[in-house]
């Protein structure tokens, strides 16, 4: 029986979820009162299951019935997904993304990021455009790149983002620096000794967060040297006092003989890596790379179905499928 039920009748059946009123799902899928609930009628009989509790204050799912609009909804975005595919490789149509990667990105995901092919864009180009993270956003919002991988973001209504990745700065020393044999430190153990530190335009609002950290601290930074590349590192870490700020990344460049890398463990200092989009973007194709992408961390990382860093208030067109619940996020 279920055979006969028609994709439009799916709609149907999502629309009416979603809207909880026979009149509103009617003007939404553009029919009469009377023609929906005579189809819905002739859909709970094929199915023999009632689907809704309908009474004069709208219609009330069952709990049959939110079990067969969760795989409704599956077919709906499948059925549209193949049409869509379908009418690209008759095509043969070239897609472009252009994707900005903050300095601080990893090899690796640089690596993810040019390697993800996506089987309904089967011509597809990716462009990477590499920047600080505060240049990316600005890029962003002129929609000069399509999606952004950025460190830290600081909030904002205009953009959506969410997190898929966090690590702690780095402070690499030399091996007899007094620090050197802790297997973590704390900011306040860090202030006491001159910095190797980056540059304020490299990343302003995470170099206003340790500053306003320290100030909690009655701490003061003492910059001996501001940086843009962790490969200015070794020249400049000439005595056992001077401690050099870097991420994860950085640090595994620059380390060699006599030299150590030490966590800094702070509960609001961190390096949370970020995949950014505008909030009002409706691409297909960019909702397909972000899908694939957390695909493929999840799979790397083995992480659970919830991200323990949610997408920020407000939940996403391109990211709503993969269930996160919206929420403020850490900075």
């Amino acid at each position: 029986m279920s055979a006969q039920i028609k994709i439009r009748d799916l709609e149907l059946i999502v629309a009416l979820h979603e809207e909880a009123n026979i009149s509103a799902a009617a003007r939404r899928m553009e029919i009469s009162e009377p023609a929906l609930s005579k189809r819905l009628r002739v859909i709970e009989q094929r199915i023999q299951t009632q689907l809704f509790d309908r009474s004069h204050e709208g219609a009330k799912i069952t709990e049959a019935g939110r079990v067969f609009v969760e795989h409704a909804q599956q077919c709906i975005s499948t059925f549209h997904k193949g049409v869509h595919e379908a009418h690209e490789t008759k095509r043969g149509v070239s897609h472009k993304l252009r994707i900005g990667a903050s300095s601080f990105l990893s090899p690796h995901l640089i690596e993810l990021l040019r390697s993800i092919e996506l089987r309904i864009y089967k011509n597809l180009t990716i462009e990477i455009v590499s920047e600080y993270s505060c240049e990316l956003l600005s890029e962003l919002q002129r929609q000069r790149v399509d999606l952004a991988f950025v460190t830290s973001p600081p909030s904002s209504a205009a953009i959506t983002t969410v997190c898929f990745e966090t690590n702690f700065f780095m402070l690499v020393v030399r091996e007899d620096h007094p620090l050197a044999g802790m297997e973590s430190a704390r900011l306040s153990e860090v202030a006491d000794y001159p910095w190797l530190f980056f540059s304020r335009n490299v990343h302003p609002y995470l170099y206003d967060l340790i500053h306003r950290r320290l100030e909690k601290e009655r701490k003061r930074a003492n910059i001996a040297h501001r940086l843009t590349q962790a490969e200015q590192v070794p020249p400049l870490l000439n005595d056992n006092k001077l401690v050099a700020w870097l991420t994860p990344n950085g640090a595994q460049r620059i380390l060699r003989r006599g030299l150590v890398q030490i966590p800094l463990l702070d509960s609001e200092i961190r390096l949370e890596m970020h995949l950014a989009t505008l909030a009002n973007n409706k691409s297909l194709l960019a909702s397909e790379y972000v899908r694939t992408f957390m695909k493929h961390v999840h799979e790397e990382q083995r992480l659970p179905a919830q991200l323990p860093l949610p997408l920020r208030e407000g939940t996403h067109p391109l990211i709503q499928s993969m269930r996160i619940p919206p929420s403020g996020i850490a900075a």
